[in-house]
């Protein structure tokens, strides 16, 4: 599925010339057990330069506030990404770093967060830089979700070597056809 001509389509409207697939998650949140998830930034994560990570995520059950639907900060992506957690060399152990920018400014503000409540089925896509969450399950049903992160990787776009996602050299991620 990451690789269906169709998401890669969809990637060209947004912009991106190369999509690339970085990374790919189920997301399990049983009834009653399915934990929070905290805010954060995709582009903390998955970063490159200039900035182009797109996220999919797919409702594969209905959400709801009650079993840990998405939230999302309107207008959030206009303050671009906040953190980066990097990839570092320390003690000559490779480890994670998360860095804040400002330094001062750990927390995320989530006054204005609201609710992504969607059927089964339906896609969400989310902009590099907006703060986007999710609640525990404390609902009967469960709510599961598939997610792929994409970047470009058109000439003139760098994915840095401190990126903590990194690939061997002769394992490239893959480019998502879009014809």
């Amino acid at each position: 599925m990451s690789y269906d001509v169709k998401i890669g389509q969809i990637c060209r409207e947004l912009g991106l010339e190369k999509p690339i697939a970085t990374q790919s998650m189920y997301i399990f949140k049983q009834p009653r057990i399915g934990g929070d998830v905290c805010a954060h930034q995709d582009g903390s994560y998955l970063f490159t330069t200039p900035q182009s990570c797109i996220g999919f995520w797919w409702a594969l059950d209905k959400c709801t506030v009650n079993n840990g639907c998405l939230w999302a900060v309107p207008g959030s992506h206009k303050q671009g990404v906040q953190r980066q957690y990097r990839r570092v060399s320390e003690d000559s152990k490779v480890t994670t770093k998360t860095e804040y920018y400002p330094p001062e400014k750990e927390n995320f503000d989530l006054s204005n967060a609201i609710p992504l409540e969607i059927d089964a089925g339906s896609l969400v896509l989310i902009h590099h830089a907006v703060v986007h969450y999710s609640e525990k399950n404390t609902s009967e049903h469960a709510r599961h979700a598939y997610s792929i992160h994409i970047v470009d990787g058109k000439e003139g776009v760098v994915y840095p070597d401190n990126n903590w996602l990194q690939r061997p050299t002769d394992m490239p991620f893959n480019e998502i056809p879009y014809e």
